[in-house]
């Protein structure tokens, strides 16, 4: 039924062959996209409190070429399971979780080409201590790093922050936009591109004309002065970010050079990524300054059939209360409170927010049947999932990249197997194909992944335009 239901939820597509982009996603954390799987005697995920697994995961990363590893993270986990949170602790989905900041200079300093994206939301720090971290990650590590934008819709993250919560997406989406306005001046604006001249001769190291405040008052921040760190290899980070909402897919297309895919089939693929790009283009901009990633997670084996069946064994690791859980701190629907038989379609009225969840899986269900709880919480992560050979996978992946993607976001079963597993079976047979490179152009994260000459934002890009106006 698995099998049959995945390829009915990805059918349509044509496969097409070009470059793509890889990244790793991953959190620092226990459990992340596959709740359960930490349990399985194979499986690393506990060390993820250890320098260890993630140094080596880095340098195994680069000799396989992948583009940049990407830190999602959370602030709140407020999950529930029969009214409970209980399964949250007692799973480990996603807490604890690390700060990942902390792991990126290590695994930049055993590395030489791979970037570092990572997550940080609006609601976290004020943008001022933001930039310096930025910037200091940056130049640390040669310009290698990236910027996942998130508002945050998670209400257990704003109470644990202090900040009032309730917001209205275009509300979330306007305190960003006056976030990474004042970033931007501070990446851009408040050191000209000469003001550093490092000249221990005649014993100047800045410039201070060169040097300006940015005296920012808005809604949310005042900010006067200048950014405390010097300017990166990158000025301004390479720029990421999610949201299917109009007031996401708004923002990304003013705002994202790498924006992650929330849609599954061919239909809603190409719908999301030309809604983005026709907005871009509105605003100034190339279709080609966005890349699109698509989250997959892949079970790999010598064949097919042998693929299907580790499949089949790790979802037997799968806990259910936790995917229970889960779903319950994306949608507010504790689905544990019902009883697991339940038809999908009963719960139709109740919840009109996630109606599409359940619709997608019941029109995709074999006709004459009908889709209970117990089936869709076992099935919710099929669109994600690409189970076969490596040319199996390979196949697939261009399917999808016909469809408008860009590259693949790599989640993790088990770690670092998974990975291992993806390195060592398909990556060599996706650069066979020309759908994966095989090395590293020179330059920084964003040069690497867009082939510019130059290592800083596109001009046609917002944060371009504070160059030079506070001179």
């Amino acid at each position: 039924m698995r099998e049959l239901l995945c390829r009915e939820l990805q059918k349509g597509f044509a496969p097409m062959s070009r470059r793509m982009i890889f990244t790793l996603l991953v959190m620092n954390s226990v459990g992340h996209n596959f709740h359960g799987a930490w349990r399985h005697p194979r499986a690393c995920n506990r060390d993820y409190k250890t320098f260890d697994l993630w140094v080596d995961l880095a340098r195994k990363a680069e000799a396989a070429k992948i583009d940049a590893f990407f830190f999602t993270d959370v602030l709140g986990v407020a999950g529930q399971y029969n009214g409970s949170s209980d399964v949250v602790f007692e799973q480990a989905m996603n807490v604890p979780i690390g700060d990942c900041t902390m792991l990126i200079p290590a695994m930049a300093s055993s590395t030489e080409n791979i970037g570092f994206l990572y997550t940080s939301s609006v609601i976290q720090q004020h943008p001022f201590v933001f930039a310096r971290q930025v910037s200091t990650l940056d130049r640390l590590t040669n310009g290698r790093v990236g910027w996942n934008i998130v508002t945050s819709a998670n209400e257990r993250a704003f109470a644990n922050l202090g900040v009032p919560g309730g917001m209205s997406h275009e509300d979330r989406y306007a305190w960003a936009e006056e976030y990474v306005d004042v970033a931007y001046k501070l990446w851009e604006g408040s050191w000209d591109v000469d003001a550093v001249l490092d000249d221990p001769t005649r014993g100047i190291y800045t410039d201070p004309s060169k040097v300006h405040d940015i005296n920012h008052v808005g809604k949310r921040y005042r900010v006067q002065g200048y950014n405390m760190m010097e300017p990166s290899p990158q000025r301004v980070p390479v720029l990421a970010q999610a949201g299917g909402s109009p007031a996401g897919l708004d923002f990304a297309s003013r705002h994202a050079e790498l924006m992650f895919l929330s849609a599954f089939t061919p239909e809603a693929i190409a719908q999301q990524v030309g809604t983005v790009r026709d907005l871009a283009r509105e605003r100034g901009r190339h279709a080609a300054d966005i890349r699109f990633l698509q989250g997959l997670m892949f079970v790999v084996g010598s064949t097919d059939e042998e693929a299907n069946r580790k499949w089949m064994e790790l979802e037997e690791w799968r806990s259910q209360e936790a995917q229970t859980a889960y779903f319950a701190s994306l949608s507010g629907m504790d689905l544990g409170q019902y009883d697991p038989t339940t038809p999908l379609v009963a719960l139709i009225d109740e919840m009109p927010g996630i109606q599409g969840a359940f619709l997608s899986l019941i029109n995709a269900w074999p006709e004459g049947g009908t889709p209970t709880i117990q089936d869709f919480l076992s099935t919710m992560s099929l669109p994600q999932m690409v189970v076969g050979s490596p040319e199996t996978i390979a196949s697939r992946l261009s399917e999808f990249q016909s469809a408008g993607v860009d590259g693949v976001q790599i989640m993790n079963i088990l770690m670092p197997e998974s990975y291992d597993e993806f390195f060592t079976h398909v990556v060599p047979v996706l650069q066979d194909k020309g759908l994966m490179q095989t090395e590293y152009q020179p330059g920084t994260l964003r040069q690497k992944i867009f082939g510019t000459e130059s290592p800083h934002i596109s001009s046609r890009h917002p944060a371009f335009g504070y160059r030079g106006l506070f001179s």
